[in-house]
């Protein structure tokens, strides 16, 4: 994969819809044998496209973002030697929430 040609296309893609596209909170995680290089090329990537990478973990390979969906969907699609999974941002409880 060509970083420049990423970031020069997630760079025009946040140009083209300037505050236009909604933009959503994600969690990405990726393989454990994923590079640190490889994080910090999609961690750029997304902050490229205008995004905002909101917390890093420490013992996962991973990290939450808000960017627009277009920018989340390139990411995961031209990561093929080391594929993401890529979900919705959201609160999880072991409790029953009050009715």
């Amino acid at each position: 994969m060509n970083l420049n040609w990423l970031l020069a296309f997630l760079g025009a893609l946040a140009i083209g819809v300037n505050g236009l596209a909604p933009q959503r909170q994600v969690l990405i995680t990726y393989p454990n044998d994923t590079p640190q290089a490889t994080l910090n090329e999609y961690r750029n990537a997304i902050v490229a496209a205008g995004g905002e990478i909101l917390h890093e973990f420490n013992l996962i390979k991973g990290f939450i973002a808000k960017a627009s969906t277009e920018a989340i969907d390139t990411i995961h699609s031209l990561s093929h030697d080391y594929p993401p999974t890529i979900e919705d941002d959201q609160t999880v409880t072991t409790q029953e929430q009050g009715r």
